[in-house]
Protein backbone atom coordinates (compact mmCIF):
# COMPACT_ATOMS: atom_id res chain seq x y z
CA UNK A 1 0.00 0.00 0.00
CA UNK A 2 1.59 3.87 -0.92
CA UNK A 3 1.93 5.70 1.57
CA UNK A 4 -0.91 8.63 1.79
CA UNK A 5 -0.72 12.12 2.89
CA UNK A 6 -3.66 14.66 3.02
CA UNK A 7 -3.87 17.75 5.35
CA UNK A 8 -0.46 16.82 7.66
CA UNK A 9 -1.81 13.38 8.42
CA UNK A 10 -0.40 10.17 6.65
CA UNK A 11 -2.88 7.71 6.38
CA UNK A 12 -0.38 4.49 5.54
CA UNK A 13 -1.70 2.43 8.44
CA UNK A 14 -5.41 2.57 7.63
CA UNK A 15 -6.85 0.61 4.88
CA UNK A 16 -11.06 1.26 3.51
CA UNK A 17 -12.92 -1.26 4.63
CA UNK A 18 -15.87 -1.44 1.73
CA UNK A 19 -19.24 -3.15 2.95
CA UNK A 20 -22.07 -3.55 1.09
CA UNK A 21 -24.39 -2.36 4.30
CA UNK A 22 -22.77 1.71 3.51
CA UNK A 23 -19.96 4.01 2.67
CA UNK A 24 -16.34 2.79 3.25
CA UNK A 25 -14.81 2.76 7.20
CA UNK A 26 -11.16 3.97 7.98
CA UNK A 27 -9.93 1.25 10.11
CA UNK A 28 -6.31 1.53 12.02
CA UNK A 29 -4.11 -1.04 11.40
CA UNK A 30 -1.94 0.41 13.94
CA UNK A 31 -3.68 -1.55 16.92
CA UNK A 32 -2.30 -4.85 18.11
CA UNK A 33 -5.31 -6.18 19.41
CA UNK A 34 -4.45 -9.17 16.68
CA UNK A 35 -1.11 -9.54 17.77
CA UNK A 36 -0.17 -12.50 19.91
CA UNK A 37 2.92 -10.90 21.65
CA UNK A 38 1.52 -7.52 22.07
CA UNK A 39 -1.46 -8.91 23.94
CA UNK A 40 0.54 -10.22 26.20
CA UNK A 41 2.57 -7.68 27.02
CA UNK A 42 -1.07 -5.51 27.46
CA UNK A 43 -1.83 -8.10 30.04
CA UNK A 44 1.25 -8.48 31.97
CA UNK A 45 1.02 -4.08 32.29
CA UNK A 46 -2.39 -4.42 33.29
CA UNK A 47 -1.62 -6.90 35.97
CA UNK A 48 1.61 -5.28 37.31
CA UNK A 49 -0.36 -1.83 37.15
CA UNK A 50 -3.25 -3.17 39.37
CA UNK A 51 -0.57 -5.35 42.06
CA UNK A 52 1.75 -2.09 41.99
CA UNK A 53 -0.83 0.14 43.13
CA UNK A 54 -2.91 -1.83 45.02
CA UNK A 55 0.31 -3.24 46.96
CA UNK A 56 2.20 0.12 47.37
CA UNK A 57 -0.81 1.79 48.25
CA UNK A 58 -1.39 -1.14 50.96
CA UNK A 59 2.25 -0.39 51.98
CA UNK A 60 2.56 3.16 52.07
CA UNK A 61 -0.86 3.05 54.27
CA UNK A 62 0.13 0.49 56.94
CA UNK A 63 4.16 2.15 56.64
CA UNK A 64 3.32 5.36 56.72
CA UNK A 65 -0.09 6.16 58.91
CA UNK A 66 -0.29 3.37 60.80
CA UNK A 67 3.39 2.06 62.21
CA UNK A 68 5.90 3.35 64.45
CA UNK A 69 8.87 5.17 62.57
CA UNK A 70 12.17 3.16 62.50
CA UNK A 71 14.77 2.67 59.78
CA UNK A 72 13.63 -0.29 58.64
CA UNK A 73 10.26 1.29 57.58
CA UNK A 74 12.12 4.67 55.86
CA UNK A 75 13.43 2.54 53.47
CA UNK A 76 10.29 0.56 52.72
CA UNK A 77 8.49 3.61 52.64
CA UNK A 78 10.74 5.19 50.46
CA UNK A 79 10.64 2.05 47.80
CA UNK A 80 6.91 1.78 48.17
CA UNK A 81 6.44 5.18 47.01
CA UNK A 82 8.69 5.17 44.18
CA UNK A 83 7.11 1.89 42.97
CA UNK A 84 3.68 3.51 43.45
CA UNK A 85 4.97 6.71 41.63
CA UNK A 86 5.64 4.12 38.22
CA UNK A 87 2.71 1.95 38.54
CA UNK A 88 0.77 5.14 38.72
CA UNK A 89 2.11 6.05 35.14
CA UNK A 90 1.56 2.50 33.28
CA UNK A 91 -1.74 3.25 32.14
CA UNK A 92 -0.64 5.82 29.67
CA UNK A 93 2.24 2.55 28.71
CA UNK A 94 -0.87 0.45 28.02
CA UNK A 95 -2.51 2.98 25.90
CA UNK A 96 0.43 3.20 24.36
CA UNK A 97 0.90 0.09 23.11
CA UNK A 98 -2.44 -0.83 22.42
CA UNK A 99 -2.47 1.81 19.96
CA UNK A 100 1.07 2.03 19.09
CA UNK A 101 0.83 5.69 18.94
CA UNK A 102 1.64 8.42 22.07
CA UNK A 103 -1.52 10.45 22.32
CA UNK A 104 -0.72 12.39 25.59
CA UNK A 105 1.51 14.94 24.59
CA UNK A 106 5.20 15.94 24.48
CA UNK A 107 4.98 17.00 28.22
CA UNK A 108 3.31 13.61 29.16
CA UNK A 109 5.96 12.01 27.34
CA UNK A 110 9.29 13.58 29.32
CA UNK A 111 6.98 12.84 32.30
CA UNK A 112 6.53 9.73 31.71
CA UNK A 113 10.04 9.01 30.61
CA UNK A 114 11.12 11.14 33.59
CA UNK A 115 9.38 9.01 36.26
CA UNK A 116 10.41 5.83 34.67
CA UNK A 117 14.13 6.56 35.24
CA UNK A 118 13.09 7.90 38.54
CA UNK A 119 11.80 4.96 39.79
CA UNK A 120 14.52 2.67 38.37
CA UNK A 121 17.65 4.94 39.89
CA UNK A 122 15.74 5.30 43.11
CA UNK A 123 15.00 1.82 43.55
CA UNK A 124 18.27 0.54 42.58
CA UNK A 125 20.02 3.55 45.51
CA UNK A 126 17.33 2.00 47.82
CA UNK A 127 17.99 -1.47 47.33
CA UNK A 128 21.66 -0.89 47.57
CA UNK A 129 20.95 1.04 50.73
CA UNK A 130 18.77 -1.42 52.51
CA UNK A 131 21.36 -4.17 51.55
CA UNK A 132 24.23 -2.82 53.11
CA UNK A 133 22.18 -1.34 56.12
CA UNK A 134 21.28 -5.34 56.76
CA UNK A 135 25.24 -5.78 56.37
CA UNK A 136 25.94 -3.62 58.90
CA UNK A 137 23.66 -4.35 60.81
CA UNK A 138 24.47 -8.69 60.61
CA UNK A 139 28.69 -8.09 60.83
CA UNK A 140 28.41 -4.99 63.45
CA UNK A 141 25.33 -4.63 65.71
CA UNK A 142 26.51 -2.51 68.78
CA UNK A 143 27.63 -0.32 66.71
CA UNK A 144 24.23 -0.54 64.20
CA UNK A 145 22.10 0.10 67.60
CA UNK A 146 24.38 3.19 68.54
CA UNK A 147 23.99 4.82 65.20
CA UNK A 148 21.24 4.01 63.27
CA UNK A 149 18.63 6.85 63.79
CA UNK A 150 15.42 7.24 61.81
CA UNK A 151 16.53 10.74 61.17
CA UNK A 152 19.77 9.77 59.64
CA UNK A 153 18.03 7.08 57.20
CA UNK A 154 15.65 9.72 56.05
CA UNK A 155 18.83 12.18 55.16
CA UNK A 156 20.24 8.80 53.07
CA UNK A 157 16.60 8.40 51.86
CA UNK A 158 16.75 12.49 50.89
CA UNK A 159 20.19 11.98 49.36
CA UNK A 160 19.13 9.19 47.40
CA UNK A 161 15.96 10.56 45.87
CA UNK A 162 18.15 14.01 44.48
CA UNK A 163 20.72 11.92 42.89
CA UNK A 164 18.05 10.10 41.17
CA UNK A 165 16.22 12.99 39.85
CA UNK A 166 19.29 14.39 39.11
CA UNK A 167 19.96 11.60 36.95
CA UNK A 168 16.72 11.04 35.10
CA UNK A 169 16.41 15.11 34.30
CA UNK A 170 17.92 13.95 31.08
CA UNK A 171 15.49 12.05 29.70
CA UNK A 172 13.00 14.83 31.27
CA UNK A 173 15.24 17.56 28.65
CA UNK A 174 15.90 15.37 25.54
CA UNK A 175 12.70 13.27 25.21
CA UNK A 176 10.37 14.29 22.42
CA UNK A 177 7.55 12.73 20.14
CA UNK A 178 7.59 12.14 16.50
CA UNK A 179 4.88 11.28 14.29
CA UNK A 180 5.49 7.85 11.89
CA UNK A 181 5.84 10.44 8.42
CA UNK A 182 8.71 12.36 10.80
CA UNK A 183 10.33 9.17 11.42
CA UNK A 184 10.80 8.61 7.73
CA UNK A 185 11.29 11.86 6.37
CA UNK A 186 14.44 11.34 8.99
CA UNK A 187 15.36 8.28 7.92
CA UNK A 188 15.26 9.45 4.10
CA UNK A 189 17.58 12.48 5.02
CA UNK A 190 20.10 9.74 6.63
CA UNK A 191 19.39 10.38 10.43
Amino acid sequence: MEDFEYGGENYENYTYEYTTEGPAKLISQSSCLNEVSCMSSLVTVVIIFLLGVSGNGIVIWIAGLKMRKSVNIVWYLSLAISDFMFCVSLPMTVAHIATKEWVFGLFMCKFTSFIMFVNMFSSIFLLVIISVDRCVSVVLPVWAQNHRTVRKASLVVIFAWIVSIVLSWPSAVFRETRRMWEKKERSNDGF
